[in-house]
């Protein structure tokens, strides 16, 4: 009788524990969607270890799309773009997050019938209670590793099936048989058939357990997906009446899923009764053949299911947008011109911390002028991230903002490729050269180059560039070129704008305001940032008596 009372006690401890943690979990979540909305600091560092599945939606998206359309990789990595999606993926889920990113890179009219706008991020904004209740399921969905490859699973549902998939029912069928008729007609050969079978099915469930787990967590992530729809949909019934009819059609796939999961739950720690339930369990081969039923489901469905993906993904993105917006130090929603004309108030680039605003109005071809250090690049930088920003998230970073419907390219942050053993100069020009392409498109372009054709002497870049700055002035594009040499800003006076960022000088020090100015800049401070740093005497005034 005690050892009942002591059991019974055990059981009793253990059901209150449980649900203790249970009650904990739920509200450490609850306190997590409540306070991490608009906190900048709510990104992990290992979105950068995942670029790679993260941009799977992007690579099956960009083929709708023509080159001018999206941002190159080359425009990605001049501007810092990673860091900014970074900063910008306030998101709750895989699907959420593949959407920000592929987004981002899209710079072509969107779907008229898309739910990612800036009326959904605004509702989303407004609504905080059915914020956190939609954030609530897409956080349960997360983030797993496999999730972000059922785009590709969705793409090509015969390429996923198991090998031999008729076979797994009929190992199951024969170990059942076996079983069954040799313990109701007592028969030992029956039994000991029972036995191989059993040790057959567990031996072919073990040789392909590692490569089906991955297939099994990426199936598993598009039913919890379109489970998520479900409940996201019941929340904010108003924005999913494009994907109804989808559905209705996958709700069967979702019930599929669920069952996987219950078999998948019972087998996914490393404790000894959970390895037993594991040893009992998988020579009936039911997760296999749950697996392709459930792919079998999915064929002929692709569409809905990406409908189903894209409602979710797109809604997890729109508040992750509204999120980031809340975190920046200003911002506004861009106006979309029909105009060959930028118009920036109080523009600053989204990774600086108290940053320096200035104001732009573009709408001829710019000159950029400006000694070292002074801010050039960086006010590029802001321009054209805001540009992409303002067309792929409807967001800038600037008080006011009107901007065209345009591409965005650059020649910025060139490096030597000491793989490909490409000089700095070989490189430059072939980034130039994809510009002079890309204008042939016919499409406004924004072009932003960094000291244009500094890889080679004086006498030929100046030129080259002029040549260069004469075949932009007559293609349909917006120009905005850095560059040291007086002569091109002088050349080019009256047909091209000219700007220029400058510093003041003391004994002791540079002090720069970052402002940009009207007009050309014709002072250096090359030889007296060599001063400020440390240089010896002798070298600077060495360097002095050769001006």
């Amino acid at each position: 009788m005690e050892a009942v009372i002591i059991i019974s006690a055990i059981a009793a401890l253990f059901v209150i524990c449980m649900i203790v943690f249970s009650i904990r979990n739920k509200r450490a979540i609850d306190y997590y969607i409540r306070h991490s909305f608009g906190d900048s600091s709510r990104v992990k560092d290992d979105v950068m270890d995942r670029t790679e599945a993260i941009s799977r939606l992007f690579e099956n998206e960009k083929k709708k799309y023509n080159e001018s359309e999206l941002v190159d990789a080359v425009t990605w990595d001049d501007l810092d773009m990673k860091t900014v999606f970074f900063r910008a993926d306030h998101t709750d889920s895989f699907a959420g997050e593949q959407c920000l990113y592929s987004s981002m890179h899209i710079l072509g009219d969107r779907d008229a019938d898309g739910l990612l706008s800036n009326k959904t991020v605004e509702f989303f904004d407004k609504n905080e209670e059915k914020r956190n209740k939609v954030r609530k399921i897409l956080h349960g969905v997360g983030k797993p590793i496999s999730a972000y490859y059922s785009v590709d699973v969705a793409e090509d549902i015969d390429s996923e099936y198991l090998p031999y998939k008729f076979v797994y029912p009929l190992l199951m069928i024969s170990l059942l048989t076996f079983g069954i008729l040799g313990i109701i007609l007592h028969d030992p050969r029956l039994i000991m058939l029972c036995i191989c079978n059993y040790f057959v099915n567990l031996v072919v469930h073990i040789f392909l357990k590692n490569s089906f787990d991955r297939k099994l967590e990426t199936l598993f992530s598009m039913g919890m997906t379109i489970n998520a729809g479900f409940g996201i949909k019941d929340i904010v019934p108003e924005l999913s009446k494009e994907a109804d009819e989808s559905f209705k059609k996958l709700k069967k796939s979702a019930s599929i899923m669920n069952l996987l999961n219950m078999k998948k739950s019972m087998t996914k720690s490393d404790d000894g009764m959970t390895m037993l339930m594991a040893y009992i369990t998988d020579p009936f081969m039911v997760d296999f053949i749950l697996y392709n039923i459930g792919l079998k489901e999915f064929e002929g469905k692709t569409q809905d299911y990406m409908k189903i993906f894209r409602f979710v993904g797109e809604i997890d993105c729109s508040i992750a947008i509204a999120s980031f917006r809340r975190s920046l130090e200003g911002y506004c929603v861009p106006e979309i011109n029909s105009d060959k004309r930028i118009e920036y108030k109080g523009l600053f680039h989204p990774l600086i911390s108290e940053p320096v605003a200035n104001d732009l109005t573009q709408e001829k071809n710019m000159l950029l002028t400006g000694s070292n250090a002074s801010g050039k690049s960086t006010f590029i930088k802001a321009a054209a991230i805001n540009l992409i920003l303002g067309q792929s998230i409807f967001t800038c970073t600037a008080e006011q903002a009107s901007i065209p419907r345009c591409g965005v390219i650059t020649s910025m942050a060139v490096r030597d490729d000491l793989a490909s053993g490409e000089s700095y100069y070989i490189r430059e020009i072939k980034y130039l050269k994809r510009m002079t392409e890309a204008a042939k498109d016919g499409r406004l372009l924004f072009f932003a180059i960094d000291e244009i054709l500094k890889g080679t002497n004086t006498k030929e870049r100046i030129a080259a560039s002029k040549a260069i700055l004469r075949y932009f002035d007559r293609a349909n594009c917006m120009l905005m070129v850095a560059t040291h040499d007086i002569e091109l800003a002088e050349a080019f006076e009256g047909r091209y704008e000219n700007y220029y960022f400058c510093e003041k000088l003391d004994e002791e020090d540079v002090v720069f305001d970052y402002m940009i100015h009207k007009g050309i800049c014709r002072s250096s401070n090359a030889i007296k940032l060599l001063s400020v740093i440390g240089f010896p005497e002798e070298i600077i005034n060495d360097a002095l008596s050769e001006l």
